[in-house]
Formats: C-alpha cells, structure tokens, sequence
C-alpha cells in the first residue's frame, strides 16, 4: 500500500504533536487553571496538531480521487527558506527579543510568500506591525505573560 501525501502530513503532524507534547511536559511550572503558564498555549497547538493531522489522515484514506502533485521545486525552496527564517527567529528572540525579531521574520515571511501576489511594501509593513502589537498586547496584558527581551537587552 502507498501512502498519499495527505496521509504523510497527516502522520508527521501527529508525531510533531506527540514530540512536541513531551518535551513541554519537561516544563518545571506547574499547570493549573488559575495561572497556566508557559504550558498551556503550545499545549493547545499540541492538540490542534493532533487533532489536524488525524483528520487528515482520516480523510485522505476515505478518498479515492487521483493526488496532485504536492510541491514544486520552488515550494520546497519556500519551504526551506521558511524553517531557516524559523530557525533565525528563535535565535532572535533570544538574542534581541520579540519586539525585534518578530517584526522582521514576520515581514520575511509574508514577503516570501506574497511572491506572486501585488502586495505593496507599505500594507506588509502594516500587517507586520498590527501582527506583531496584537500578539504582544494578548501576552503581556490579556494573558499576564511577559515576551523575551533578549539577552542584549537583558
């Protein structure tokens, strides 16, 4: 029996799930429903990751139709370049913190792939920014939860 492609993400979001779920349990904060913590948002994510890749692999074993390509030589660069922006972003925050490095591994991001597309550098500039305070604004003041200031900074 061959594998579909839809059948493969669905199997490598299931252990990325897994993977991930194991490590945050390394996590020394305890979790409790008045304070969180550092567990609870990718402990959502886990689950999303589960519950996605599950359907899909359910789905693609139900269908029966012909399976297109899945990606071209230039989506496998994208790709690429997407875990390298990834990878930069981490060493980012570490190093200068969120309020640096997430405003411009966003806009790397949506300039990689807006390729193609009419986007004005001016409306990325504003996504970036409206992305980058939306997210700080529900850390900090919905959730209570501090973002990295970087060890420059720090």
């Amino acid at each position: 029996m061959k594998l579909k492609q839809d059948q493969i993400t669905g199997i490598v979001l299931i252990v990325l799930g897994i993977l991930v779920a194991v490590l945050i349990n390394q996590f020394k904060v305890p979790f409790s429903l008045s304070y969180p913590g550092p567990k609870a948002l990718p402990m959502i994510a886990v689950i999303g990751f589960i519950i996605c890749g599950a359907g899909i692999f359910w789905e693609s074993t139900k269908s029966k139709k012909e399976e297109p390509v899945f990606l071209m030589k230039e989506g496998w660069i994208r790709v690429l370049i997407s875990v390298g922006l990834l990878a930069l972003y981490i060493l980012g925050m570490k190093y200068v913190g969120y309020l640096i490095s997430t405003p411009i591994i966003c806009y790397a991001l949506t300039t990689l792939y807006a390729k193609g597309s009419h986007i004005s550098k001016k409306a990325k500039l504003i996504y970036t920014f409206l992305l980058t305070v939306i997210i700080y604004v529900v850390y900090v003041y919905a959730f209570g939860l501090g973002v990295p200031t970087g060890e420059l900074f720090w």
